[in-house]
């Protein structure tokens, strides 16, 4: 007999006995009742052989609710049913070796192949997306929504909001403050990445073959996708860049301890937590050399916490994809992402070109993402804007 029906046979025995164990305490309690209300219009005090009775009755409902509890939790455990193999860990596992088969060509793939590669399960681009959190912090901590379509994400126009807390007395109304809420619309921005890897290196027995092409696919998104939460693409992905609070620094190519302070400060103190500098390797590497009014370096080199280190406190993510330190550009974010940035990337799918690069003995791994990203708290971000000319 199989354990689902072994399962159900317990179930029903279950019910049946929680069914008779229900009766016998409608029974017990209707004999309290009836002692108690006996007691009470004779207006006297129980003997001892009716206290006796009603403490036992009282320990025999006592019992049948305990019993009765540990059936509901009994019933609210679930039989693993190994004959229907609905395992979430052994439906992964045998997609990733179906992956790593179908890259060296292997028979038991188990995956159909189309002209021209194969298309990948699901399994393999939620392993890429994992990863790509794991490289970007700001994909990480933004709010991040898996949904087709147009998502139309609610958030309060805090800069208008007159919500306070006021003394009142008694008797008196309070008075109505409004808040406004606004919604901003996460859209689908289709983009692919290609990756071309090397045969030589795919025959290698050496190499755990998926885990080198989940990491190879998701450095490029979480580059991909670092470049336009910073800087978007006009008509796609808007970007951190269309923040509101900007400051301007006053040289088109340098920046100075002060603005970096203006720049943190621009959060309010709500904010604060969580909040951190994003910016480019070489403009991390000029930071290093601001000092404060005491000659002391703002930069501490301490990476502890995963990130390149801190500035004011704050951690500082460097990312090759942020805009340097030139005319114009957005060099400097300062963002609570949790609160101030959501973002959208739905696994579309993997797919495996073989001959379109057989001629380089390479093979191409394609993935198609449907992504975008939007601020939805403005005072939650701040940018350093280098000046449009060298002298301010």
């Amino acid at each position: 007999m199989k354990r689902s029906e072994v399962f159900k046979k317990l179930q029903l025995r279950a019910l049946a006995n929680e069914k008779s164990l229900e009766e016998q305490r409608a029974e017990l309690l209707e004999s309290m009742e009836s002692m108690t209300n006996s007691i009470e219009m004779e207006k006297r005090a129980f003997t001892d052989e009716e206290n006796q009775q009603f403490e036992e009755t009282e320990k025999k409902i006592q019992s049948i609710d305990n019993t009765l509890e540990m059936l509901q939790r009994a019933k609210s455990l679930k039989m693993t049913k190994q004959e229907d193999s609905g395992n979430e860990d052994d439906v992964e596992a045998m997609e990733v070796r179906a992956f790593a088969n179908i890259i060296r060509e292997r028979a038991d793939s188990n995956i159909t192949k189309g002209d021209n590669g194969a298309v990948i399960p699901r399994t393999i681009m939620k392993r890429i997306i994992d990863k790509v959190k794991d490289i970007s912090p700001l994909f990480k901590d933004a709010t991040r929504y898996d949904i087709k379509g147009t998502v139309a994400v609610p958030y309060v126009d805090e800069s208008n909001d007159n919500l306070t807390v006021a003394y009142a007395d008694e008797f008196n109304e309070l008075e109505a403050k409004s808040t406004k809420l606004l919604t901003v619309d996460l859209q689908d921005f289709l983009a692919g990445v290609l990756a071309k890897i090397s045969i030589s290196l795919l025959n290698s027995t050496d190499i755990d073959l998926v885990d080198f092409v989940v990491a190879k696919i998701a450095t490029s998104v979480a580059l991909f996708m670092d470049r336009e939460i910073l800087v978007g693409t006009n008509g796609k992905i808007t970007g951190l860049s269309n923040a509101t609070q900007i400051l301007k620094s006053k040289s088109a190519t340098a920046v100075t301890a002060d603005e970096l302070i203006m720049l943190k400060d621009k959060l309010k103190s709500v904010y604060q937590a969580g909040a951190y500098f994003v910016m480019a390797p070489e403009t991390l590497t000029a930071v290093k050399l601001l000092k404060d009014g005491n000659q002391r370096y703002l930069f501490n080199d301490d990476i502890t916490q995963g990130f390149s280190g801190t500035i004011l406190g704050k951690p500082v993510y460097t990312t090759d994809q942020c805009p340097a330190l030139e005319a114009g550009e957005p060099a400097i974010f300062y963002v609570n992402a949790a609160e101030g940035l959501s973002t959208k990337c739905i696994e579309d799918s993997v797919q495996i070109l073989r001959e379109k690069y057989a001629t380089q003995h390479a093979l191409g791994i394609v993935a198609w993402i449907d992504a975008d990203a939007k601020i939805v708290n403005q005072q939650a971000v701040a940018v350093l804007k280098m000046n449009s000319s060298v002298s301010a």
